[in-house]
């Protein structure tokens, strides 16, 4: 996108579905009562607004919730199953919230619709939040749930040389961090990265969040600056790649999947991870989706260009997995 366009140019450029998706989320809210005054309530209306969302969609042959054993609790999951069978791939999915809200049901619809096109199981795992918890803590989690997947998957009907990772936002950034310590730790134990609109640099000062970052797109520089300090709050850990993925040595990770936002503030995030990953002669996709925003990947019941990435995640985690 060019730096030239003006504010006027750049909202023009909004996709209607996609503002109508805006204006319907703001209903749902304001019928909640609004956003939530403290963390408890604020995560609650989250997840009730998401439930809306979530109506509709593919029926699976297995759904079923479980809890997974970690270092700090037992981790709350969702498995689905498209197709009863055994040894199936799996895609483990963690849900976007700027580090603080979400739960594994914040994308319920979507992982169904990604199933159902693949054809494989996903697996949407919690991980713990800040304020409860910061950096490395999610990733030290997360790692400790698909090490034990790949330990029980038989039981899951799962195969557990098939297991890929990703997630949206800052999931995206506890996956990377997970692939990066399972490419450190446990090579070939995860196949495939997918990473909607991640949470990827620590970079406060990209065109896109200069062009995007001012409040008219969802995001603003100095609500992800609290995002990103609050999540990691040692200085020194900005530089590690388990935080911001941008920061890492590439040799050795699995394929990865880059999808972005046209207009979102970290949309330039995904693009410079990309050619990084490219000049260190990796294999990467990258797709940039036209007229949305960030977060656009939740309203797939309202808007088609979430069903374009739904699609190409399926395509990916199919030809890699």
């Amino acid at each position: 996108m060019a730096e030239e366009l003006s504010l006027a140019q750049l909202k023009a450029r909004i996709d209607p579905q996609q503002a109508a998706a805006l204006a319907r989320n703001a209903e749902i809210v304001a019928g909640l009562g609004g956003p939530g005054e403290g963390i408890a309530q604020v995560r609650e209306r989250a997840d009730a607004a998401r439930a809306v969302w979530n109506e509709g969609g593919p029926v699976m042959a297995e759904q079923r919730d479980l809890t997974i054993p970690g270092p700090f609790r037992d981790v709350p999951c969702r498995l689905y199953k498209p197709v009863s069978a055994t040894d199936m791939p799996v895609w483990v999915y963690l849900h976007g919230g700027g580090f603080r809200i979400g739960n594994p049901l914040s994308n319920d619809r979507q992982m169904r619709e990604i199933a159902d096109k693949w054809g494989g199981a996903i697996l949407s795992c919690d991980y713990v939040h800040v304020p409860e918890h910061r950096f490395p803590d999610p990733v030290d989690e997360v790692f400790a749930v698909v090490k034990w997947l790949a330990e029980n998957a038989a039981s899951l009907g799962i195969d557990s040389g098939r297991i890929a990772i990703g997630g949206a936002s800052a999931g995206a950034s506890v996956a990377f961090g997970v692939a990066f310590e399972a490419r450190d730790h446990a090579p070939d134990l995860i196949k495939a990265i997918v990473s909607l609109y991640g949470v990827l640099d620590y970079n406060l000062d990209s065109d896109s969040i200069r062009t995007l970052g001012g409040g008219d797109f969802m995001l603003t520089r100095d609500g992800l600056e609290q995002i990103y300090n609050d999540y990691v709050t040692d200085t020194m850990h900005r530089a590690d790649a388990r935080a911001f993925a941008t920061k890492g040595l590439f040799a050795g990770l699995p394929p990865v999947f880059l999808a972005a936002a046209e207009l979102d503030p970290i949309r330039d995030d995904s693009i410079l991870l990309a050619e990084l990953i490219s000049d260190a002669d990796q294999p990467v996709r990258l797709k940039v989706y036209p007229g949305v925003l960030h977060a656009f990947f939740g309203y797939s019941s309202m808007i088609d260009r979430p069903q374009e990435l739904i699609a190409a995640t399926a395509t990916f985690l199919r030809e890699t997995v």
